[in-house]
């Protein structure tokens, strides 16, 4: 429907209509989340609210930043790169998982305990802690996270906190104000993972005492000196310069972050504590019984899970679940994240355990996590014996491999040439010769050539080809 009113009548759409259409979008989003219309934005997704974010901190040589080791690999890699380009540091604090415990440290510790030492040791060596970032609901796996408890150290601290809440809206009850009471300086949530928006809708929220420095990716604003190609007055009127500058990006698809305005009204419509009881209470059912089906265990407890299950996979080997992530696909259509987590120390494990995050939604019910459990318990077996022995083929291969080359050392130990000339060892033949003396100088050289030839595949079976050494014409080409 919004694309079809775009297309009606473009100029008047982007310059009038989306606008205030955005601005409804933000005041409906701005009492979902309990905030200020003032400090939200709008914006296509949280790889953009992420660059938004670290390019305000305004990263220098010496400072540090900080994250978690559930970080998602976009804002790692976001960090990596301003780090590189600046000289500053990028530190990740380990987290591990048990299913009688919140989120600890690669310790056992807890992690604010640890947060707080990472962020003390930093500054002890005069580093200033340019940002720390942690999520609110990680992806993988999708664990709630104590966030008040980490932004309270950030905050004790006096260093810049940004929430990652990318699986966050849709999934739990928000309150920004809460979070900024605790220390939170940034936070950014799709719309389209949880909220029913499409693609290309996110929220940038930013404490207003930070919102000085944050730009969008591309700066736009308006879009040209000519009032004729300007915003409308009432598009505008009223907005700050930070609520401006995310007003207009350039010339995009605007209409998925006006949908936001009906993803909660249908939301309103169904009733949002059904949806969210609806999901929590599937998804710790469907972890329960999976676990007992499939008699393995539960990643974290019920009060770290929202609306995605965590569960082991009944698998032995890491090719067995990358297999049966496959098979679910082409046998039976279904679609499960399924990921690795390294050994946690805290509980003694020697080797990485594999697990599914099997994603609740109202379009979910029991009979679809049924059918997914059987799945998997009828593939599980065949995968890890086919796992199984491919890892003893390919270790029988290496093995034999590595005995090739160990044999083959003392023959292979030669220096490579591209090749070699042969010089004469006969003056060259003046032009005077008779034929019958060419004929023989002819001969000669060929011999002599012969027997060089001789000697520089012998070099080259010594190992000594290039090396400088000289080997003897053998006697009987003497």
């Amino acid at each position: 429907m919004y694309q079809i009113e775009c297309e009606s009548c473009p100029h008047e759409w982007m310059l009038g209509s989306a606008a205030t259409q955005i601005q409804k979008s933000r005041a409906k989003l701005a009492e979902y989340i309990k905030a200020n219309k003032e400090d939200i934005v709008l914006i296509e997704n949280c790889t953009a609210a992420t660059a938004s974010v670290i390019r305000a901190v305004g990263l220098r040589a010496g400072d540090t930043a900080i994250h978690l080791s559930t970080a998602y690999g976009m804002v790692k890699n976001c960090l990596l790169y301003c780090a590189a380009a600046t000289g500053a540091n990028v530190v990740e604090v380990k987290v591990e998982f048990s299913c009688r415990m919140a989120p600890v440290s690669r310790n056992g510790h807890p992690l604010d305990l640890v947060l707080a030492k990472t962020i003390d040791e930093a500054i002890s060596k005069g580093s200033r802690v340019a940002l720390v970032t942690f999520d609110y609901i990680s992806s993988c796996p999708g664990v709630i996270m104590p966030v008040h408890t980490l932004a309270k150290v950030c905050k004790s601290r006096g260093v810049p906190c940004f929430i990652d809440g990318a699986h966050v809206l849709g999934q739990l009850k928000l309150n920004c104000f809460a979070l900024e009471a605790s220390g939170v300086t940034f936070f950014m949530s799709d719309a389209h993972k949880w909220l029913f928006s499409p693609k290309g809708s996110a929220i940038l929220w930013v404490s207003r005492s930070a919102q000085t420095g944050v730009y969008p990716s591309v700066i736009g604003a308006v879009c040209s000196n000519s009032p004729a190609t300007s915003f409308h007055p009432d598009a505008t009127r009223g907005l700050s310069d930070f609520e401006l500058r995310f007003q207009y990006t350039g010339t995009r698809d605007y209409t998925p972050m006006i949908a936001v305005s009906d993803a909660l009204s249908f939301r309103k419509r169904i009733g949002e504590n059904l949806i969210l009881g609806y999901n929590h209470g599937l998804a710790l059912w469907a972890q329960e019984w999976l676990s007992t089906t499939w008699r393995t265990e539960i990643l974290v407890p019920p009060e770290c899970t929202a609306a995605m299950a965590h569960v082991r996979m009944p698998v032995q080997w890491s090719g067995a679940a990358v297999l049966l992530n496959r098979m679910l696909k082409d046998k039976y259509a279904m679609h499960v994240m399924c990921f690795a987590l390294p050994a946690r120390v805290h509980l003694g494990e020697a080797v990485q355990t594999h697990w599914v995050r099997p994603c609740i939604q109202l379009f979910i019910s029991r009979n679809d996590v049924l059918a997914f459990g059987l799945a998997v318990q009828e593939l599980a077996p065949r995968c890890d014996s086919v796992a199984k022995y491919f890892a003893r083929w390919l270790a029988i291969s290496r093995a034999r491999k590595q005995l090739r080359a160990t044999c083959m050392a003392p023959v292979m130990a030669h220096k490579i040439t591209l090749g070699f000339c042969v010089a004469p060892t006969q003056p060259v033949l003046e032009q005077e010769h008779s034929a019958h003396e060419l004929v023989d100088e002819s001969h000669m050289q060929h011999m002599s050539a012969e027997s060089s030839g001789v000697a520089a595949v012998a070099k080259y079976s010594a190992g000594s080809l290039g090396s400088g050494q000289s080997l003897q014409t053998p006697e009987h080409l003497k």
